[in-house]
């Protein structure tokens, strides 16, 4: 392949990429105060870690950016400098977790797909290699790669917000999510933050936990009677999957692929990727349009699992933009009446909600639940997905562009001789607020207090919605 169609990834910050495998063992270290240690940089027993002397992952740009929610980080656009006559004077960072492996149930699926193929009565000239390959990932836990993503977006925050930091009280304050890769994550994300004093003074996250029962902005599954929307992406699978099960079969007579096996198979080539640092043979097996349409399936999934198609999705986001209205503003009273997800007896403790003195907020999280933050903003909202073929006209909803691993969405507030703004940025693209009134279509500015106005549906609990979540009444919480 001609290396001008390579795709050659900005994982948040250039030497991160060049550092060593130790370098990423030290970011584990760095932090002992946090009571859990970083797996999966090893990975299984006689795999290696990905190589870090490497330049990075090369990938054609047509797989790159077309792995949906598994698509290694890279930047959606290009940062803008602050408009003349402003400053930033505070920074919400939002974040996914890095890349990792396959979650358990996933990695059973992947493994038995593998098995169709090998068990193949006989294989065509592509698929020889199945002959001695064996499928050897983890599950679950954050990789190098996942580590390094975090590392660098931390050491970039520090390189963009380094003076706003400087003049803080409490330069950053961090949360994350209860899952190990999560916390693991936000870890890394505080070691690159802090690399230029050689990792000291940097504070522990705090970990909220999402254990069942449990109040956490963070955390994606306080929806349990959100509908099963499913049927979207699984009628788009029967679509675009059909010519690759007719061409695998044929090559692999016995094999009896179906579609589920494809999607399988096309997730593997993402997750070998990311971890082996070379692109997996599984890739070759399937075309660009293949994985255009596998990209929709993923679109399709976070548009109808928590976005503006499920009706029960944007209210999940509810709890953390109010957090954010009170940050915004330093007034306690927006996450105080949130009858959501907001945890009131952390919130009601400045040393655990912390309003005034930070420079720098960092929350860390799932893909899942930044789709309902996003969709409760109303940002990236377009043409509704339809399931027989992506729309042709103002489509929006790209997920490998919103949640790709260590995706983010930045919230800036600016203090400008007219007044206080905020500015909002996904990967590094500016977002123009089309819901905010008096917004400006350039600089993507939007005054404080019209933001804080176009979050009527998180200011009023979701209208509604947050009761259709589960059976249990709505009420203040503190677990």
């Amino acid at each position: 392949m001609d290396i001008s169609t390579l795709l050659d990834y900005d994982l948040a910050f250039t030497d991160a990429l060049h550092a060593s495998f130790s370098l990423l063992i030290l970011i584990a270290l760095s932090l002992t105060s946090v009571a859990f240690s970083l797996r999966g940089l090893a990975g299984p027993a006689g795999v290696p870690a990905i190589d870090q002397r490497a330049s990075g992952l090369r990938l054609p740009a047509y797989i790159a950016r077309n792995l949906g929610p598994y698509s290694p980080y890279y930047r959606s656009g290009r940062y803008q400098l602050v408009p003349p006559g402003c400053v930033i004077d505070q920074v919400n960072v939002l974040q996914r977790h890095g890349a990792r492996f396959p979650t358990t149930n996933a990695g059973k699926r992947i493994a038995a797909s593998v098995a169709k193929l090998q068990d193949a009565t006989s294989l065509s000239s592509s698929l020889t290699f199945l002959r001695s390959y064996r499928y050897r990932l983890g599950a679950d836990d954050l990789i190098a790669l996942g580590a390094q993503e975090s590392y660098g977006a931390g050491r970039e925050a520090y390189e963009r917000y380094s003076t706003l930091a400087s003049e803080a009280t409490i330069p950053v304050f961090v949360r994350s999510d209860s899952s190990p890769r999560v916390i693991a994550s936000a870890t890394n994300w505080l070691s690159g933050f802090y690399s230029q004093f050689g990792g000291q003074g940097a504070p522990t996250p705090l970990v909220i936990s999402n254990a069942a029962g449990s109040h956490n902005t963070l955390d994606d599954k306080a929806c349990p009677l959100a509908p099963d929307l499913s049927s979207h992406q699984t009628t788009w699978l029967a679509t675009f999957a059909a010519n690759a099960v007719a061409r695998l079969n044929a090559q692999a007579p016995g094999a009896n692929l179906e579609t589920n096996d494809v999607l399988n198979l096309m997730q593997l080539c993402g997750f070998e990727t990311v971890y082996s640092g070379k692109m997996s043979p599984f890739c070759g097996l399937f075309m660009k349009e293949e994985f255009e349409a596998f990209e929709y399936y993923y679109d399709l999934d976070k548009y109808y699992g928590n976005g503006y198609g499920n009706p029960l999705g944007a209210v999940q986001g509810v709890g953390y933009v109010n957090e954010l209205l009170s940050r915004l503003t330093g007034n306690l009273r927006y996450s105080l009446s949130d009858r959501t997800q907001t945890n009131q007896t952390l919130n009601r403790n400045s040393s655990t909600f912390p309003l005034s003195g930070v420079g720098v907020y960092a929350d860390f999280s799932h893909n899942n639940q930044i789709v309902s933050i996003l969709a409760a903003m109303g940002l990236q909202n377009g043409t509704r997905l339809g399931e027989s073929e992506p729309p042709k006209n103002k489509r929006r909803w790209f997920t490998s562009r919103v949640v790709p691993f260590a995706g983010r969405l930045v919230t800036e507030r600016l203090k400008c001789a007219s007044g206080t703004f905020v500015r909002l940025f996904i990967d590094d693209q500016l977002q123009i607020p089309t819901f905010c009134p008096g917004h400006d279509p350039l600089t993507g500015l939007c005054p404080l207090s019209s933001f804080v106005s176009s979050q009527a549906y998180a200011r009023n609990n979701g209208d509604g919605d947050w009761e259709k979540c589960s059976a249990r009444p709505s009420a203040a919480h503190g677990t």
